[in-house]
């Protein structure tokens, strides 16, 4: 079973919870397990972010995105139909 983890920070302003949710993302480095925003008093809330680590096998590479094939590319002849092209 993989280890979640978890980060709160209380008595946030409403303007600031977007910034503090990518801050804790990005500090955190793994994928987003669940998002919880309470409100406590006045305009403030507390914010948690829980993560999980990802199994190595279900890890999405960087480079593995397909490549875009492109209409001008030299590998088009004219006259092919080119099914992947982007207009």
């Amino acid at each position: 079973m993989t280890a979640r983890r978890s980060k709160s920070e209380t008595e946030i302003p409403l303007f600031l919870i977007p910034h503090v949710i990518a801050r804790q993302i990005k500090e955190q480095g793994d994928d987003v397990f669940r998002i919880s925003v309470k409100r406590m008093h006045w305009h403030h809330y507390n914010v948690t972010v829980r993560t999980k680590q990802v199994h190595r096998e279900l890890r999405v590479r960087k480079d593995s995105s397909p490549a875009r094939h492109k209409p001008d590319s030299p590998e088009n002849v004219p006259g092919d139909e080119c099914s992947g092209c982007v207009a």
